[in-house]
């Protein structure tokens, strides 16, 4: 990515156009570039890459299915917005829009803040805010997903908490051009400490493996519980070094430098095995 003048930048999150990392990410990236949002009107969480294309509604809530009626274009409705445009869609709707059907095209896609850290190889096809980062990279445009960890803040959080990761963030979309950093990898999953906690650093990072969901019966009912939430609240979790969540535990903020998925696994040993099978 070589630029001959300030970037674009396509700003993004799966928390809502109103929320408040947002805001902060988009008064930072102005001092750096032009920043055009397009983001959804309400909070999009752990949609992952979900798409509005092909689906009808007959509630915001319905995603049932009906290519034959809608014959492979689907509407993506939206309003204006003081920060750009609020759609009703997912992440990946706002990035494939942003990319594809404004002017100018961007120069680089920036998803976040998200009010939560975004951690682990488990997290990319879950994530809204990775998703959206994930989608531009398919789109062969540069992208940053940042987020924030903020247990124990989540209910109080102002623009003001998230400064210090849209600075980090700023910083970044400012010094990579001209660096060959986006000819090497495709996007970047940021992560930022806790708000308050001046960061001891930055590592490069890779995304942690370590993945524990459980589920249970009670009184006829399933329920699910996330023990790795439960563990980074005690801030306990095992993780190797080189890490993005042992990074973050060690408050520091990780930056996993990431190509888009997926490698084939295309070895003899494999085409052997279906030669069996096959």
């Amino acid at each position: 990515m070589e630029l001959d003048s300030d970037p674009h930048i396509l700003l993004t999150n799966d928390d809502g156009i109103d929320a408040p990392g947002i805001r902060a990410l988009y008064d930072a990236l102005q001092t750096v570039g032009t920043v055009t949002v397009v983001a959804p009107d309400r909070n999009r969480s752990a949609v992952g890459r979900s798409l509005s294309y092909g689906r009808t509604r007959s509630s915001p809530d319905d995603l049932s299915l009906d290519l034959e009626s809608d014959s492979f274009t689907s509407p993506v409705p939206h309003t204006d917005h003081e920060l750009g445009y609020a759609v009703d869609g997912t992440p990946c709707d706002c990035a494939i829009v942003g990319v594809n059907a404004l002017e100018p095209e961007p120069d680089i896609v920036v998803s976040g803040c998200n009010s939560g850290a975004n951690l682990g190889a488990y997290v990319f096809s879950r994530s809204g805010t990775v998703s959206a980062a994930m989608e531009a990279a398919f789109l062969e445009m540069p992208s940053i997903a940042v987020s924030m960890d903020t247990l124990g803040h989540d209910s109080d959080l102002e623009p003001a908490d998230f400064e210090r990761a849209a600075a980090i963030t700023a910083t970044i979309v400012d010094g990579a051009p001209g660096t060959g950093l986006f000819d090497r990898v495709d996007y970047l999953n940021v992560n930022v400490p806790r708000p308050g906690l001046k960061p001891n650093g930055y590592a490069i990072t890779r995304p942690t493996r370590v993945y524990e969901m459980d589920a249970t019966v009670e009184d006829g009912s399933f329920k699910l519980t996330n023990k790795l939430w439960q563990q980074m609240s005690n801030r306990d979790i095992p993780d190797p070094e080189d890490t993005d969540r042992h990074a973050v535990l060690a408050e520091q903020v990780s930056i996993s430098p990431l190509r888009i998925p997926y490698d084939v696994v295309d070895t003899e040993a494999v085409r052997t095995i279906f030669e069996h099978i096959l």
